[in-house]
């Protein structure tokens, strides 16, 4: 048997509702022809004659049409509502909006997007999904998020980037650190010294690839999973540190500094991505929106 269409049943709706192919056609917007080869094609899947001509006096359906015409409409009417119902969350500022956030920037950026959509959305339930590079990534082709905020190198060439801010890593000191008396440091003085990496790939990834783009190997002291661990190492004079953020003090209470690097380094810019040839929602569009104010 063949497939029935949603467009056979469109047109024999029209056909059922106007008694007459070129006043369907018309409905329709298409061609006479258009709606006779539908109706053909319509009949021939079912294996059935739905409409008989009447010279003179339009179409009559046969009882299997009229059965047919009864569910056709109740069909195209289904499929209208279901666009009706797509358009308003797409177009609309209500409902949830799922975001996925690289662990490192959601302190900085979650309490903002509350915020904003509170003031101005109250209608949006936001949900933070936090996670790794590639399990952000993962959340987002799985659909269990609209959109995600991470570093550039997170993404692959699969998703659409738009920047929203340009990082350069920096090297975070205690100030009795011996090397916080440098206005800036190189690769080549860091290895001298142990580090306290972000135990996070592609982090960690993409810093050791930079000493050795340099000819030098990191001295990796720890390798912690989180950022405010890393300010308490540091914080000690434990070791140094190479973050996006800079932070003036630890969780306890510990003075940091924050040096250039002296050495040439990638930018590693804050980007929200989404799916390439997915189209942005009202929300997802807020979303990002509110994320270049708070860099502006």
């Amino acid at each position: 048997m063949s497939e029935v269409t949603l467009r056979q049943l469109e047109y024999f709706a029209a056909v059922a509702e106007t008694q007459s192919v070129t006043n369907a056609a018309r409905l329709c917007h298409v061609s006479q022809g258009a709606v006779s080869l539908a109706l053909g094609q319509l009949e021939h899947a079912l294996g059935v004659t739905l409409a008989m001509r009447q010279r003179g006096r339009g179409i009559a359906l046969t009882p299997e049409g009229q059965e047919v015409a009864t569910r056709a409409r109740f069909i195209t009417e289904q499929v209208e509502r279901l666009r009706e119902a797509v358009a308003q969350v797409h177009t609309g500022l209500s409902g949830r909006l799922a975001i996925g956030v690289f662990t490192t920037v959601a302190v900085h950026v979650v309490p903002h997007l509350i915020d904003w959509f509170c003031t101005r959305h109250p209608d949006v339930q936001l949900v933070f999904v936090e996670g790794s590079g590639p399990e952000i990534q993962e959340a987002l082709f799985a659909g269990r998020t609209q959109l995600s905020i991470g570093y550039e190198a997170q993404f692959g060439q699969d998703c659409d980037s738009e920047v929203i801010h340009e990082f350069h890593r920096k090297v975070l000191l205690s100030p009795s650190h011996p090397l916080a008396e440098f206005d800036e440091i190189s690769f080549a003085q860091l290895a001298q010294y142990p580090a306290a990496f972000l135990d996070l790939e592609p982090a960690l990834q993409y810093t050791l690839a930079e000493f050795q783009r340099y000819g030098v190997s990191a001295n990796v002291g720890w390798l912690l999973a989180n950022v405010p661990s890393i300010h308490s190492v540091v914080g000690r004079g434990l070791a140094y540190s190479l973050l996006m953020q800079p932070a003036e003090s630890s969780v306890e209470d510990r003075p940091l500094v924050f040096r250039p690097l002296s050495d040439a380094t990638h930018s590693n810019s804050l980007v929200a991505a989404m799916p390439v040839g997915i189209s942005r929602s009202a929300m997802v569009s807020e979303a990002v929106a509110c994320l270049h104010a708070q860099w502006t």
